[in-house]
């Protein structure tokens, strides 16, 4: 298999398609080492993005109380249906992208990112006009009032300036990725989540800003670290360097459409975290009050924290997966999804364990003295650890058929896994368990979908599988 990927890429060269050498290591080097080379920086950008988010609700958990946290978490059905257009730009067209480096398109890989760019803007546009005009309706829409009201309003405000930034900042981390910074790209989220953290600092004791300095914090820290990705595309540019460049968009809607179809099972799959946060919102303001919001937002960081270790094995290695099926390499593109399947339910179950015995530390870490918000938190990660042993099938599913294209599929398990599932629990578990069912009904709904996922995947492969042994009957047989 090394010998043909090396075949490729002579072939490619002789028609004068330079490839860097960060791209022949995506068909070349060892899976072993690829991986880790690769999936090692993305779990840092993501445990980074998880630390700054965790200390961030720590800050403001301890700094403003549990009704401050808890109007973070209510706000999420909108900043998911703002983020949920960027990531179906930024998943789809990354991985059209890496498919068109995989076959040596630089130019052509390079006109799909300045499409992606410019649709990002957009969309960022788009979404802060709306919720400039919307704002009350959207407050009045989500169930807020009182205090929980006034925290979910205020930090709507500080967080308006930025959906551009927090858009493009998704795209070109990826983008990076793509062209082979792994480390670069980890570097940059490590610096803006510790800016993050010292202005979270600055606003809220310092300055005394309430809730709306974190947004703050939040923003600028992303728009930073937005100008500095731009910059390591401008001086590409301007020094005539290989690899992945921001060029002039090949704006067409074949295009477009290809990328919002790819794209459209992440989309889902963050719009349906926001449908179903809504309706779990809902549920836990009607059976417990607002402080069930703050105990779901507690254990949540560390389902988080876990889940966004998973995401990081799956978008390191979605170059490694996009290349080499651009290139013809199957066997490596079932190497590399085994490997990270294996170490994504490993990393399950570290986090399981972590929830199982430190939960009570963690939870007064952020709410000190809130008796009531603990003994909440540690009835509902009793039952929600267990997602940590199922989500990792869905998600590595649903990111290996994103790599490859292939969008039904993935679109089909983030329906099941964000969406219909969950709400499915929500509507049947709190009626037959009351406030306990909340909890259950997303544990099913992870189990669930482990069925789901396995049965995409053996339809997947068995028809892959039957196409190669027709093709080769069809090549053996005379003319």
């Amino acid at each position: 298999m090394q010998e043909k990927a090396t075949v490729n890429v002579t072939k490619n060269n002789s028609e004068g398609k330079q490839m860097s050498s960060e791209e022949q290591g995506f068909l070349t080097a060892p899976l072993g080492k690829l991986i880790a080379r690769n999936a090692t920086p993305a779990v840092a950008s993501m445990l980074f993005m998880a630390f700054y988010q965790i200390v961030d609700g720590m800050m403001v958990g301890r700094r403003l109380g549990p009704e401050a946290l808890a109007s973070v978490n209510v706000l999420y059905p909108i900043l998911a249906l703002l983020v949920g257009f960027g990531v179906m730009i930024g998943v789809g067209g990354n991985a059209r992208i890496a498919v068109l480096l995989g076959g040596s398109q630089n130019r052509e890989a390079g006109r799909v990112l300045g499409l992606v760019v410019l649709l990002a803007v957009g969309i960022g546009l788009v979404g802060t006009v709306a919720v400039l005009l919307l704002m009350p309706v959207i407050l009045t829409m989500l169930g807020t009032s009182g205090s929980l009201g006034l925290y979910a309003a205020d930090y709507l405000k500080g967080m308006l300036p930025f959906f551009v930034f927090l858009i493009l900042f998704f795209v070109l981390e990826q983008s990076l990725r793509n062209d082979g910074q792994a480390n670069l790209a980890s570097g940059v989220m490590a610096f803006c989540s510790v800016l993050n953290i010292a202005l979270d600092y600055l606003f809220l004791y310092v300055l005394n800003l309430g809730i709306m300095g974190a947004s703050l914090a939040s923003g600028m820290s992303q728009t930073l670290g937005v100008f500095i990705f731009v910059g390591y595309f401008v001086q590409k540019h301007f020094r005539n360097k290989g690899g992945l460049r921001i060029r002039k968009p090949g704006f067409q809607l074949s295009t477009v459409g290809a990328i919002a179809v790819n794209g459209s099972s992440e989309m889902l799959n963050s719009l349906a975290m926001g449908i179903t946060t809504f309706f779990l919102n809902r549920a836990l303001l009607s059976h417990i009050g607002s402080l069930g919001v703050a105990a779901f937002t507690l254990v949540q960081y560390l389902l988080m924290l876990g889940g966004m270790v998973i995401m990081g094995i799956g978008n390191g290695t979605q170059p490694i997966l996009s290349y080499n099926y651009g290139a013809g390499q199957d066997d490596r593109v079932q190497g590399t999804f085994w490997r990270v399947m294996g170490m994504s339910l490993l990393m399950g179950g570290v986090f399981f364990g972590i929830m199982t015995r430190g939960m009570a530390t963690l939870t007064m870490w952020f709410v000190d003295g809130h008796r009531e918000t603990l003994a909440l938190t540690l009835e509902a990660s009793q039952t929600m650890r267990w997602s940590l042993l199922l989500k990792p099938v869905a998600m590595m599913a649903s990111i290996y058929f994103t790599a490859l294209e292939q969008a039904r599929w993935s679109l089909v398990i983030a329906l099941c896994h964000s969406l219909m599932l969950p709400l499915m629990g929500l509507a049947l578990f709190p009626r037959w368990w009351g406030a306990s069912g909340i909890w259950t009904a997303l544990v099913f709904a992870d189990g669930m979908a482990v069925l789901v996922a396995a049965g995409c995947l053996a339809v997947w492969w068995r028809r892959t599988e039957t196409e190669k042994v027709t093709r080769l009957e069809q090549l053996r047989s005379p003319s």
